[in-house]
């Protein structure tokens, strides 16, 4: 929710899922431009919906957020398809140069 604030103050159009299969489901039915993926969500994790989402689109920047150190999740990060990771709790600066790394073109 932290994330949807400093999105929203910066005039981004946020969606949030509040699981997995949530997650998957909006990706399906809407067009966006990045997302930000939990790792740890109920009913289906941040992995398994990378790996769905990855079966039919291979170009949509999707970014792990977690409070795991990088080095103990890089590999399933890389296996899934997840382009990049956000390590929480992040500043406003941080999220939003994150986003603008992987949105501009």
């Amino acid at each position: 929710m932290v994330g949807k604030q400093i999105l929203e103050k910066s005039n981004l159009k946020v969606d949030v899922a509040h699981d997995g299969l949530a997650a998957l489901n909006l990706v399906k039915e809407n067009t966006y431009d990045i997302v930000l993926m939990d790792i740890q969500m109920p009913i289906m994790d941040g992995y398994t919906a990378t790996s769905e989402i990855r079966k039919f689109n291979t170009e949509l920047p999707i970014l792990a957020l977690s409070a795991n150190v990088f080095m103990e999740i890089k590999d399933k990060i890389e296996e899934c398809g997840m382009d990049g990771f956000i390590f929480k709790p992040f500043t406003p600066e941080d999220l939003l140069n994150q986003i603008e790394q992987f949105t501009t073109n």
